[in-house]
């Protein structure tokens, strides 16, 4: 019979001080095999593989991909905000074409897109950086500005739009 301190598994009973401490253990073990199973299955690896490389069974390698929600954030990395909006325009431009055109429906997609766009697009950035650069060259003479600053300028610029692309 069970009393408060201790949990009855089918014939024997473990106290509940001595079952905690182990799970803890084995999950400090594994930590570090299921940052690397994580890293895996970033890069688009089979969880059959991941099981095999890592020496973990396939049912713990679902169960963490469960936990720790790792179909979200493979997601959140491979579909920048940017190729939303793009995807959006797209589906736009298409019902827009469309012969039984759907006023109701291409409302609630622009109305979906302008929330989606709450900041500048990397091709917005682009371009704003492209008319500031002609800009300047414009008034290159007329306000003394040193080829070498352009050039760090332009630099700068091409670093932050890779930043923004993710690379």
């Amino acid at each position: 019979m069970a009393t408060k301190k201790t949990v009855k598994k089918a014939t024997k009973v473990i106290p509940l001080k001595k079952a905690a401490p182990k799970k803890k253990r084995v999950r400090n073990q594994n930590d570090g095999m299921r940052e690397f199973a994580f890293m895996l299955y970033m890069q688009k690896v089979s969880q059959g593989e991941i099981s095999e490389r890592t020496g973990v069974s396939a049912q713990t390698i679902s169960a963490w991909k469960k936990e720790d929600e790792w179909e979200a954030k493979r997601a959140a990395k491979t579909i920048s905000m940017d190729q939303l909006i793009v995807k959006a325009l797209a589906k736009i431009n298409l019902m827009l074409d469309e012969e039984d055109f759907n006023a109701d429906a291409f409302a609630k997609a622009v109305a979906q897109l302008k929330t989606l766009k709450q900041r500048n697009t990397v091709d917005d950035e682009i371009m704003c950086f492209m008319d500031f650069q002609n800009w300047l060259l414009e008034r290159r003479s007329s306000e003394g500005i040193e080829e070498t600053f352009l050039k760090k300028l332009i630099r700068l610029q091409d670093l932050f739009i890779q930043h923004r692309l993710g690379n």
